[in-house]
């Protein structure tokens, strides 16, 4: 059963920029979905970004794995966020970076 590993962050609207083609964060993100394909599990990525809230833009790259203990091994080999605050610092607040794990509903026991 897939699980869907999820890193999210809010940037505020002046920083749209930043994430077109060629910019650090968009990057830093396409960095990121080259090198998951070599990791074992690995299922598929993508990289969004909310247009409806003109206060803030929402950053959401996700990855989906095939079982849980790749996910885990993906954690520990990738500190995703870690790579943000780095390369994205000072408009990133690591505070705000939010990593959520998700299993579809309706699976059955999960299996952690």
């Amino acid at each position: 059963m897939p699980y869907v590993y999820e890193v999210s962050f809010d940037l505020p609207n002046d920083k749209l920029s930043e994430l077109e083609i060629g910019q650090s964060l968009e990057r830093l993100i396409g960095f990121t979905k080259v090198r998951l394909p070599a990791q074992r599990g690995f299922v598929f990525a993508d990289a969004v970004y909310s247009v409806d809230d003109p206060s803030k833009i929402r950053v959401v790259m996700r990855s989906e794995w095939s079982d849980w203990t790749d996910v885990v091994r993906h954690r520990k080999a990738i500190v995703l966020e870690d790579h943000i605050f780095e390369e994205f610092d000072p408009h990133v607040d690591r505070d705000a970076i939010k990593v959520r794990t998700y299993a579809e509903v309706g699976s059955g026991p999960l299996s952690r």
